[in-house]
């Protein structure tokens, strides 16, 4: 028997809780034996060490393995992947899910893959929230809310435009140089909204997709086509060489992680959307939300 067990930093819940993810994992309590692991802890930076001491809540899977590298029999591809990779790559996917579900400080920094005791630990990059952010309590609703979304974000397939925001958005959240940070978040909702026939106008038709994809009402699509083109345009200063870090990129920076993770809490929520936002259909999609909202139907009927 193997097991995988992901330290939460910042997690305050109740001794005991016990919430389902995806791919094999459980958040639980952090157990015991970890912290008695002298040796392994020991070969761990001191932060993260004291870190890992102070938890008290772990992302827990336990699965057949017979050694440390072992393939993912649910692997498909015929490159090698081996079950710890793909639990570490769903502890990311974890944090994503819980960020998505409230943004906040839970985050870990590493994955411990143990056969009888630790023998391998991958080292990950922290999340990082805004610090307008940083004030967020994660409670049991959205521990359980997140089991689930993170049961999602586990069964979407690789190379497609949700794919490429996970990635980017994951890259965003683990950076605070605010300018590459910024940069990723909108690689992540072009990736989602962008036309593919980059024809012109692209600030004016990526701000028009977002809001009439998100707004429930006329005076939301306008506040939504506001931001989104607010903040198109600081990112084409940025990207072009031109950002002289100013403090308006604060406000920007919460338009813009606001805006993409109401987008994708829209598309991760509805099954149908996430098959249109995979498929080669999504830029159709995208190019008649303004016939679906000529003819007066909300996004929810969007996908009819």
């Amino acid at each position: 028997m193997a097991f995988t067990v992901v330290p939460l930093h910042n997690m305050h819940l109740p001794r005991g809780t016990n919430v389902s993810f995806g791919n094999d994992f459980v958040l639980g309590d952090l157990p015991q034996w970890v912290k008695d692991d002298k040796g392994i802890l020991g070969d761990i930076n001191y932060y993260d060490r004291q870190a890992i001491l102070e938890d008290k809540h772990a992302l827990i899977a336990e699965y057949e393995a017979n050694s440390i590298g072992e393939r993912d029999p649910a692997w498909e591809k015929e490159s090698h992947r081996s079950i710890q990779d793909s639990k570490s790559e769903a502890a990311v996917l974890a944090n994503l899910a819980i960020w998505l579900e409230k943004p906040s400080t839970v985050c870990f920094t590493t994955v411990l893959h143990a056969i009888s005791v630790i023998q391998r630990v991958d080292a990950r990059l922290p999340l990082r929230c805004l610090p307008t952010d940083a004030r967020n309590l994660v409670d049991e609703d959205d521990i359980a809310n997140a089991g689930q979304l993170h049961t999602t974000l586990c069964s979407i397939q690789r190379k497609n435009p949700i794919w490429t925001a996970l990635r980017a958005l994951w890259a965003a959240l683990t950076t605070n140089e605010e300018d590459i940070r910024y940069s990723l978040l909108w690689i992540a909702l072009e990736a989602l909204f962008g036309d593919e026939s980059n024809s012109g106008e692209i600030s004016h038709k990526l701000a028009e997709r977002i809001a009439l994809f998100l707004a429930n009402t006329p005076d939301e699509a306008r506040e939504y086509y506001r931001k989104a083109k607010r903040s198109y345009n600081n990112r084409s200063i940025i990207v072009h060489g031109r950002f002289n870090f100013d403090s308006a990129i604060d406000e920007f920076m919460a338009d813009t992680e606001s805006i993409l993770r109401t987008a994708l809490r829209h598309i991760l929520d509805k099954p149908e959307l996430i098959k249109v936002f995979i498929s080669s259909q999504r830029n159709q999609f995208l190019h008649n939300l303004i016939f679906f909202q000529a003819a007066n139907l909300g996004p929810h009927q969007l996908t009819r």
